[in-house]
């Protein structure tokens, strides 16, 4: 079962809006958390974090926070394994390109006999009486972000147990021939991804994707995008960054009467 902040955002067909944290600061995690974020996202694959890091973070969150997804560098089942007994609510598996791999990312999170998880569960939240509850509490997402992976979206997608498909735009556009700088300011993977939308909604599974933007995000979840990751947190802060410089250096009248807020204004 998926933690209660992504069932609360998905029911009626909502959608889950996730930070998306590269840096790796429990700061950072924290903050996105008190913004009210659905899910908060740990990137392992395309930043400096690895899955020990990643799993470091996950020992130190509160009670009560929203649900914390790590996506692996890999599919394997070590690193898979790490972050889910260091408490991850959710594990998102990036180049998975047929039914085969996805069902080895499904496995990597469950017990025997339904998996291959060896057990050692790291947080004192983390229940060791119930193992079919303790597996099912994290939920499998695998990317599709290849031409092969498209190809076998269908079958992907029948896996089961997993809890939807992620898409990586750039890495799709890469594998389809396209510019993957275009790929989320444009409409050139709307035909891909309907695909894609159609084979999770057979499946009654979660379609996710990446935006770099509220418009693009907002765009795609009304195309029937459920996990919404948004930006990365260096992003957001180099945003933020230039518009309150931009704002001072054009005329204090820029800013209004509005004052600055501190972490700690909450």
């Amino acid at each position: 079962m998926a933690h209660a902040t992504l069932e609360r955002a998905w029911s009626d067909g909502g959608a889950a809006v996730g930070g998306w944290v590269s840096g790796g600061a429990d700061f950072t995690l924290d903050l996105y958390r008190r913004a009210g974020y659905d899910y908060v996202g740990v990137d392992c694959q395309h930043a400096a974090l690895n899955e020990a890091m990643a799993a470091a973070l996950l020992l130190r969150t509160p009670a009560g926070s929203p649900a914390t997804i790590v996506r692996v560098s890999t599919n394997d089942d070590a690193l898979i394994g790490k972050v889910a007994d260091a408490g991850a609510d959710g594990v998102i598996i990036p180049l998975v390109n047929n039914a085969a791999e996805a069902e080895a990312a499904v496995r990597a999170v469950r017990y025997p006999p339904r998996g291959v998880r060896s057990f050692g569960p790291m947080r004192s939240d983390l229940r060791p009486d119930d193992l079919v509850a303790l597996g099912d509490r994290v939920s499998a997402f695998v990317m599709i972000e290849t031409a092969d992976g498209l190809a076998n979206v269908e079958e992907i997608c029948a896996v089961e147990g997993l809890a939807g498909i992620d898409i990586g735009p750039a890495d799709l556009s890469i594998g389809l021939g396209m510019d993957p700088l275009a790929a989320f300011a444009s409409d050139q993977l709307y035909q891909p991804v309907e695909r894609i939308r159609q084979a999770c909604e057979a499946n009654n599974i979660i379609l996710g994707m990446h935006h770099m933007d509220a418009v693009g995000a907002r765009k795609w979840i009304s195309r029937g995008v459920r996990l919404a990751s948004l930006g990365s947190d260096g992003g957001t802060f180099l945003t933020a960054a230039i518009a309150g410089l931009k704002a001072v250096k054009e005329g204090t009248e820029a800013c209004g009467e509005h004052t600055l807020k501190t972490p700690y204004d909450a």
